[in-house]
């Protein structure tokens, strides 16, 4: 049977593709009610470069999550990432029309139209618009106007765009899998659903997601997104060194690498020492393990330090109060304390948040995009029809027909 309730969140990865199945439950909680992962083929850095290898383990997923799940899943969710996503600062300006200067959704709604009227390139997208602030008649820090009062609102936003094609190969997989996309989603904004509480968003927080192919980052201050990004260097890169200094297949030290490896020196204890398995019979060499984190070490350092630099040039760091790390690269020992020492800040492995009605203890943080995908569409899909029912309970035609308008400002608005 196809259930309406329930969405699947798709996490499209340059080692693994995995799924989520959830829906949300009549008193407002998650559950969780399947999930799925493959090692990943024909991705890299984030970008698809084999359609029919993605095609090939979407169908084969979607297939266990409907054999497990008992359902039969058609909507889905999926995360969008990559060096191609920019975030570019704007603002809306527009005077109050309503008679008595009350403001109203619709006002919202013009004010972000004129920060997005801005000429995109052809091969660019909109993908979000993130609200940072309101301000009305010259006072800022608002979080919500609706029903104030005031001659002039300013709407102050982050606008996420992305590659055009990017998206179009996504959903030209999803599609040919028997799917369809029911929203695209920025990875970063579905990490930080998934393990970012309010008050670390308010507090200040720089979440990063070290993948396989790719590290992306989402900064928070006084609650709103001020900062994404994202470089082509991940967890793959670490593989590769060790491949090349040990001159061991990949296979071999990928899984020595989850085994025994570490990422900070001081940490690692000078006598303690780690089996290298060979190949073709050959007996197998006992190494040192703090050799080993000399080859890992330096490649995490540059992710970090490519980081800093990123957010130096744009002087946000001091704004942060600490970090928080997830994806594969974050299980790493040693990774909080070298971003630590890096960043200059506090330094944590994020943890899943508490969600009603879903269990956190049977996920890593491996799965944190795709479970984060999940709760966010929910999220999203509550608001909508919140806002779109209000807008039907007057008996004006306009309010009537602005419903749908607040449903389509509402697809992109975090």
């Amino acid at each position: 049977m196809v259930t309406d309730n329930t969405i699947l969140g798709l996490d499209i990865g340059t080692s693994k593709i995995c799924a989520v199945a959830g829906a949300k439950q009549p008193d407002g909680s998650v559950r969780i009610i399947a999930f799925k992962e493959q090692r990943s083929e024909g991705v890299r850095a984030g970008n698809i470069i084999n359609i029919e290898s993605v095609i090939s383990i979407i169908s084969n997923i979607r297939k266990e999550i409907e054999l497990e799940a008992a359902c039969e899943i058609k909507q889905i969710v999926t995360g969008v990432s990559g060096s191609h996503i920019e975030g570019v600062m704007s603002q809306g300006v527009v005077g109050i029309k309503s008679k008595d200067q009350e403001i109203h959704s619709e006002d919202i709604y013009r004010s972000m139209e004129v920060a997005r009227a801005f000429e995109l390139p052809l091969d660019r997208e909109i993908l979000h618009t993130l609200v940072q602030d309101f301000c009305i008649d010259g006072r800022s820090g608002i979080k919500d106007p609706i029903d104030m009062i005031g001659h002039r609102l300013e709407t102050k936003v982050m606008i996420v765009t992305g590659s055009v094609t990017a998206s179009q190969n996504i959903d030209k997989c999803i599609k040919r899998s028997g799917l369809m996309t029911k929203r695209r989603v920025l990875q970063q904004l579905a990490d930080s659903e998934a393990l970012l509480s309010e008050d670390e968003k308010e507090m200040g927080t720089l979440l990063i997601n070290i993948g396989a192919g790719m590290t992306n980052i989402i900064g928070y201050i006084h609650g709103a997104p001020v900062f994404v990004g994202g470089i082509d260097i991940g967890g793959s890169q670490v593989t590769s060194d060790l491949a090349f200094v040990l001159n061991q297949p990949l296979q071999l030290v990928e899984e020595m690498k989850i085994t025994y490896g570490a990422c900070f020196g001081p940490s690692i204890d000078a006598h303690e020492n780690v089996i290298l398995p060979q190949v073709g019979g050959l007996p197998s060499i006992k190494m040192p393990r703090k050799e080993l984190c000399k080859i890992i070490e330096p490649r995490m350092a540059e992710i970090f330090i490519m980081l800093r630099t990123m957010l130096d040039k744009r002087g946000l760091l001091q704004s942060f109060g600490g970090i928080a790390l997830t994806g594969g690269g974050a299980m790493m020992p040693g990774a909080t304390d070298l971003a630590a020492e890096i960043f200059e800040r506090p330094t944590r492995r994020a943890t899943f948040k508490k969600v009603q009605g879903f269990d956190v203890n049977q996920f890593d943080l491996r799965y944190s995009t795709a479970i984060g995908l999940v709760l966010y569409d929910i999220r999203r899909s509550s608001n909508n029809e919140a806002f779109v029912h209000a807008g039907n309970k007057t008996s004006t035609g306009g309010k009537r027909r602005f419903g749908s308008k607040v449903k389509h400002m509402f697809d992109t608005l975090f």
